[in-house]
Parts: C-alpha cells; sequence; structure tokens
C-alpha cells in the first residue's frame, strides 16, 4: 500500500506522543525519585501535560483521519466518474432555475382539481348472507 504524506504526518505524531508520554513519566520519576517526602506539583503537572498530551494528539490523529478518509472517498468518486455510465441516467433536476422569485409569486396557480373514478350504472351485490 502506498503511504502518503497523511499517513506520515499520523504516523510522526503517534511518536512525538509516544516520546512525549516517555520523557513527562521520567521526569516525573526523576523528580519524586529527588525528593525527601512525595512532592505534590511534579506529580499533578506531569499527569496535566500527559493528558493535555492525549488530548492534543488525539484530536490531531482524528483530524488527519478525517482528512485521509475524505481523499479516499473523492478518489473513489472519481474513479466511479471515470468508469462512464452503464445506463443512461435521467436527465438532473434543477433545483434553483433563472426565473426571478416574484415572477413566480406573481403568476397565478391554477387549483388543482380532484379526479373521481366513474361510478359503475346500477346496483352492484357487495356480499351474500
Amino acid at each position: 500500500m502506498k503511504a502518503d504524506a497523511m499517513v506520515w504526518v499520523q504516523r510522526i505524531v503517534g511518536a512525538v506522543f509516544a516520546v512525549g508520554v516517555a520523557a513527562l513519566v521520567g521526569a516525573i520519576v526523576t523528580q519524586v525519585g529527588q525528593a525527601e517526602g512525595l512532592p505534590p506539583l511534579p506529580i499533578f503537572v506531569g499527569m496535566l501535560g500527559i493528558v493535555m498530551l492525549v488530548l492534543l494528539s488525539g484530536a490531531c490523529l482524528a483530524l488527519v483521519s478525517l482528512a485521509i478518509s475524505a481523499r479516499r472517498g473523492a478518489d473513489a468518486l472519481r474513479r466511479i466518474a471515470g468508469q462512464g455510465v452503464a445506463a443512461p441516467a435521467a436527465a438532473p433536476v434543477r433545483v434553483f432555475s433563472q426565473t426571478p422569485l416574484r415572477e413566480v409569486v406573481a403568476e397565478p396557480q391554477p387549483e388543482p382539481v380532484p379526479v373521481r373514478p366513474a361510478r359503475p350504472a346500477g346496483r352492484t351485490l357487495v356480499a351474500e348472507r
């Protein structure tokens, strides 16, 4: 499978995330090991950094994944359009016409007349006892 630029960006983001988490965990362990007591601030800041790194990398990976999916969909639509149409398709319906809205409103619209089927002549037997 051909790996394009978006896939490489996605891989780089994943690698930066892994290195960042490893660095933050290492920094937390180093600061806790050098402290005499249990320092709450370095642990809190380290955990906050890990959470922010997870959120940012997740958002970046989601956007890259959406871009890859959209491009694959556009490529598939171009391939389908390039194959040609096997059966003749109906003419496309134009939703927006060139007539201005004032002209359309000014034209009288005819009332639709309901069409009823003709009743059969004479009496008809519907059911027997």
